[in-house]
């Protein structure tokens, strides 16, 4: 327990330089403004540069527990939750909202007022990851926890992760952790990367399952190759 209480708060303290109230004129290094061009810059992109709002850590866990990925997501992503969260489609926090808007703003650095790359302007088409009669919208944590459910039992292994995540935590009920690992072991069979991340701080410790420390190790390289960034931290 203590070793995943340990990740959790990783991700919500883990430092990251405050954005420039005023930026410059184009203060994306040019290897970002290059991704932007082509149409590949996402909040990963900004996330190795450490140029990202210092409550990105943790938003990205809370973002997990509703299904959306928001370290893989690009500008047109993002402005697509938000329309959604403004029609009453996804169910999003002022400061949620506060933290996409600027990550949207550190994007758009060097453009012209009001100017968006081309990429920016296509439709995101998704399938609403959490939601209600199919329209996104989660009335409450209760609810939310039976669409994952709902999900993790079709099989979805990224519901099966935040399901986890959600239960070992006590989300909607008591802490279920001997649940929660079980729904680990099927993500990381799926081939979870995050999944086998988590997996491995649960071999390490010892608490839920047999400890394990080999085990660890070679769920945490495996993890790492996948491109768990949870993982990729946790061999640092």
């Amino acid at each position: 327990m203590k070793r995943w209480l340990t990740i959790a708060l990783f991700f919500l303290l883990l430092p990251f330089p405050a954005l420039a109230s005023e930026p410059a004129y184009d203060t994306l290094p040019p290897e970002l403004v290059r991704l932007r061009d082509e149409g590949q810059l996402t909040v990963r992109a900004l996330w190795a540069w450490k140029l990202v709002p210092e409550s990105t850590a943790g938003m990205a866990m809370e973002f997990r527990a509703l299904g959306l990925d928001l370290i893989s997501a690009d500008r047109a992503q993002l402005a697509s939750w938000l329309r959604q969260a403004d029609e009453g489609q996804l169910g999003l926090s002022e400061t949620q909202r506060d933290v996409i808007g600027q990550l949207i703003s550190r994007m758009d650095e060097g453009l012209p007022s009001g100017e968006q790359h081309v990429s920016d302007v296509s439709v995101v088409q998704q399938s609403p990851a959490v939601g209600v009669d199919g329209t996104g919208k989660v009335e409450d944590l209760g609810e939310m926890i039976r669409v994952l459910g709902a999900q993790a039992e079709g099989g979805d292994p990224k519901a099966k992760v935040s399901l986890a995540l959600a239960v070992r935590t006590g989300a909607g009920g008591s802490p279920d952790p001997i649940r929660s690992v079980a729904l680990l072991e099927e993500a990381a069979g799926a081939g979870d990367a995050d999944a086998m991340a988590l997996l491995a701080d649960e071999y390490e410790s010892g608490l839920w399952v047999p400890q394990d420390l080999e085990k660890a190790v070679q769920l945490r390289l495996k993890a790492a190759e996948a491109g768990s960034q949870l993982a990729q931290w946790g061999l640092k």
